[in-house]
C-alpha cells in the first residue's frame, strides 16, 4: 500500500466514523425519547388511569419530542464542536494535555539533542516541516505519539522512558511509526475521534450535573422527580454511547497501528530498530503505561498502549513482532527483561558518544558539480510519503552539514523569521537593496539587522540545503501569534513583488511557507472530491509551467509537457501554453488541483515526473519546484537522490 492509498483510506475511514456518529447520535435521540415516553407517560397514566401508546406520546405531545430531540442531538454537535475547536491549535494542545514540554532546540541534555536529530532527519527525507517536539518527562513507560491536523501544525511526544531506555536505532524506529500517522492522514483521523468521542461524552456529562443539581432538592415528588429519573437514564445513556464509541475507536485504532508499524519499516528499511523498541516495552517493568489521567482520552493516538482497558487500541505486543519479524522468539522478551537494566547504562554511554561532534560537518562527496540522476517515474512517486533508508542516510547528512548560524537561527521565533526573509533576498545586488528597504520598513531596523547578519551563511548554502533550511525554521515560526504569522507572510508577499520577474527559487520558497504557515493558522479540512476531468485547464497551467521552467527551448518545453500530460490524459489533453503571469496562473492551479482524490494525485505526480525527466536531467530548480508542487498537493516528496548533484542554483 502506496501513499496515495494510505490516504485513501483514512478517508474511508473518516466517512465510515462520521456514519457511525450519526447513527450513534440518532440512537442516543432515540433513546432518550424512550425514556421520556416511558417517565411523562407513567404521569399521565397516574392522571388518566391509562398508559398512553408510544405513537399516541409522540403525537400528543410533538413539541416535548421535538424539544428532547434537539437539545440532545444540541449538546452532543456542540460537545464535539467544542472539542474540535481546542483542538484546532495542533499537536502541542494534545502533548501540553498530557504535561509534555517543548523539547528546547537549544538543549544540551544528551539524549534530548539526539531526539531532536532524529525528527529533524526524518522531516528532511519524508519532505514535510519538522514538528514540535515534546518530552513527557513524569512519564516513565516507554510511549510516544503524533497529533495534528496536518504536517503543518503537528507535534511529536515522547515519553522520558523511552528516551532513557532506547538506543538511536530504536528511536529512529518509533520516531518513523509516529511519522507514518503524520504522511498517512492518521492525525486529522485520530482529532476527528477525540472530537466526537466527548460529544457523547458530553450528554452524560449534562445528565449527570442536571441529576447532582436536583438531587438537592427537598422536592421529590411531581416534575423534580421525573427531570431526575431522566437525568439519570440521559447520564446512563452518554455512558452507554461513550462505551460504544470508545469500542469503534479501538477498531479504527488497532487496523491503523498495523499499518503504521509497516510504513515505519518502508522508512527505514530496517526492522530492528522498531522490534527492538517493542521487546524494550515487553521486558521493561513500566512497559508503555502512561500515568496521566488524559490518556484515556488520546489511548488511540499512543506509539503502544497507554493504560489496560477493555477494548484494546493496538494489536497485541507479540502480533506486532510477529508481523515485523515472522521468525520471532518470545523468549527474546525474557532475555531482554534480564539484560534491560545492566545495558541501561551502557546505552546512554554510548549514545552520548555516539553523536555528531559538530553541526557544522559538510555534505563532502554528495555535492559536487554534475546532473541529477534521472530516475523511473514510478520509482520517485513510490518515495512519497515513504522515504527509504537512502533518504535517511542524506537527512542527516544535511543536517550535519548545516552552518552553525542557520542551525541556530531555526531555532527561536525572531531569528526564524529572519531566517525565511534572508531566504527570500534576491541575488540581485540592486534587487536585494529594495528588498532590504522593503524589509526595514515593515519589521524595523532591528530585524533587518538579524536578516543581514545571516546572509552571508545563506548565499553560501547549497541547493540541497536551502529546503531543510526552511523546513527547520517552522516549529519555531508556529511560536509566533496569530498576528505576527499574518504579518510575515504579508512582508514575504510584497518582498517578492518587488522583483521585476519571479525567480523559481522565490517562487517556491513563498509557495512552500504560504502551505506551511496558513495551514498552520487554519488547520481546515478541505474536500478532495475532484477527479481529473475537473481539472484540464488547472492540469495545463501546471504542466506548461514546469515544462517551460525546466528546459530553455520552447519545443523542448512542448515535447516535455506531452510527455507528462499524455500519460496523465492520454485521450484528449489541453495543448501547451506559454504563460506570462505563470506565478499567479499557478497558485490558482494548485489550489484547485489540491481538491483532488487521492487516487487521482497518483497519477499526475507520476506525469509530473515524466514531464521533468523527459530531457534525461533534472535541474535544482526542477527538483525544488515538483517539491514545492507536491508540498500543495499533501504528497510530501523526500529530497530526490543524487549520484552526483547539481551545483549550487542561481536562478
Amino acid at each position: 500500500m502506496n501513499f496515495f492509498e494510505r490516504q485513501e483510506a483514512a478517508r474511508r475511514a473518516s466517512r465510515w466514523l462520521v456514519g457511525v456518529f450519526i447513527l450513534a447520535v440518532l440512537a442516543v435521540i432515540v433513546a432518550v425519547d424512550m425514556v421520556a415516553y416511558l417517565v411523562l407517560g407513567n404521569y399521565q397514566r397516574q392522571d388518566t388511569g391509562a398508559m398512553p401508546t408510544l405513537m399516541q406520546w409522540v403525537q400528543d405531545d410533538t413539541g416535548t419530542v421535538l424539544l428532547i430531540s434537539v437539545v440532545v442531538a444540541g449538546v452532543i454537535i456542540a460537545g464535539s464542536l467544542f472539542k474540535t475547536m481546542v483542538l484546532s491549535g495542533g499537536g502541542g494542545v494534545v502533548a501540553r494535555s498530557l504535561g509534555g514540554v517543548r523539547v528546547s532546540p537549544d538543549t544540551t541534555d544528551p539524549l534530548q539533542r539526539r531526539l531532536l536529530n532524529v525528527v529533524e532527519e526524518m522531516s528532511i527525507a519524508s519532505g514535510v516541516p519538522m514538528p514540535e517536539v515534546y518530552l513527557l518527562e513524569q512519564e516513565s513507560g516507554i510511549n510516544a505519539f503524533a497529533a495534528g491536523h496536518s504536517p503543518a501544525n503537528a507535534a511529536i511526544g515522547v515519553t522520558r522512558g523511552a528516551l532513557q531506555t532506547l538506543n538511536r536505532a530504536e528511536l529512529q524506529g518509533v520516531i518513523a511509526h509516529e511519522f507514518s500517522h503524520i504522511l498517512n492522514g492518521d492525525m486529522r483521523l485520530n482529532i476527528r475521534l477525540m472530537g466526537l468521542l466527548f460529544g457523547l461524552l458530553a450528554i452524560a456529562i449534562v445528565g449527570r450535573t442536571v441529576l447532582r443539581l436536583t438531587s438537592g432538592s427537598r422536592d421529590r415528588k411531581g416534575g423534580v422527580a421525573a427531570v431526575m429519573a431522566i437525568a439519570l437514564a440521559v447520564m446512563l445513556i452518554g455512558y452507554v454511547g461513550l462505551f460504544l464509541g470508545r469500542l469503534i475507536q479501538a477498531a479504527v485504532s488497532r487496523r491503523r497501528e498495523a499499518l503504521a508499524d509497516a510504513s515505519a519499516v518502508q522508512f527505514t528499511r530496517e526492522p530492528g530498530g522498531l522490534v527492538g523498541a517493542l521487546v524494550k516495552i515487553g521486558a521493561s517493568q513500566g512497559g508503555s503505561a502512561i500515568a496521566d489521567p488524559q490518556a484515556e482520552e488520546v489511548a488511540h493516538m499512543l506509539f503502544a498502549p497507554g493504560m489496560k482497558r477493555l477494548f484494546a487500541t493496538h494489536p497485541p505486543l507479540l502480533s506486532r513482532l510477529q508481523a515485523l519479524e515472522p521468525t520471532f522468539n518470545p523468549k527474546r522478551i525474557e532475555v531482554a527483561r534480564q539484560q534491560l537494566l545492566a545495558e541501561q547504562v551502557q546505552e546512554q554511554a554510548a549514545r552520548a558518544a555516539a553523536e555528531p561532534a559538530s553541526a557544522a560537518q559538510r555534505l563532502g562527496d554528495l555535492i559536487g558539480g554534475g546532473a541529477m540522476t534521472p530516475a523511473l517515474a514510478g520509482t520517485v512517486t513510490d518515495t512519497v510519503g515513504n522515504p527509504g533508508i537512502a533518504h535517511m542516510v542524506l537527512a542527516r547528512q544535511i543536517r550535519e552539514s548545516l552552518p552553525v548560524m542557520i542551525s541556530t537561527a531555526e531555532r527561536h521565533p525572531q531569528s526564524a523569521q529572519a531566517l525565511l526573509l534572508a531566504l527570500a533576498l534576491d541575488t540581485d545586488a540592486a534587487l536585494r537593496a529594495r528588498q532590504r528597504a522593503y524589509v526595514e520598513r515593515h519589521f524595523g531596523a532591528g530585524l533587518l539587522a538579524q536578516v543581514d547578519a545571516l546572509q552571508s551563511g545563506v548565499d553560501r548554502l547549497h541547493a540541497d540545503q536551502r529546503l531543510p533550511a526552511l523546513l527547520g525554521a517552522f516549529p519555531a515560526l508556529r511560536q509566533l501569534t496569530r498576528d505576527e504569522r499574518l504579518q510575515l507572510m504579508a512582508c514575504l508577499n510584497g518582498l517578492l513583488q518587488k522583483q521585476d520577474q519571479l525567480s523559481l527559487r522565490s517562487y517556491v520558497l513563498r509557495r512552500l511557507a504560504q502551505v506551511h504557515l496558513r495551514e498552520g493558522l487554519d488547520p481546515v479540512s478541505r474536500p478532495r472530491r475532484l477527479v481529473l476531468s475537473d481539472v484540464h485547464e488547472d492540469v495545463q497551467v501546471l504542466f506548461s509551467v514546469l515544462a517551460r521552467h525546466g528546459h530553455a527551448d520552447e519545443r523542448e518545453a512542448q515535447r516535455a509537457y506531452e510527455a507528462g500530460v499524455s500519460h496523465l490524459l492520454p485521450r484528449e489533453r489541453p495543448a501547451y501554453q506559454r504563460l506570462d503571469q505563470w506565478a499567479e496562473s499557478l497558485d490558482r492551479a494548485l489550489s484547485r488541483l489540491d481538491g483532488l482524490q487521492p487516487v487521482a494525485k497518483e497519477p499526475l505526480v507520476e506525469a509530473l515526473v515524466r514531464t521533468v525527466q523527459h530531457d534525461g536531467q533534472t535541474t535544482v530548480g526542477e527538483a525544488e519546484l515538483l517539491r514545492a508542487i507536491c508540498a500543495t498537493l499533501h504528497c510530501p516528496l523526500p529530497p530526490l537522490l543524487t549520484s552526483t548533484p547539481d551545483a549550487p542554483a542561481t536562478d
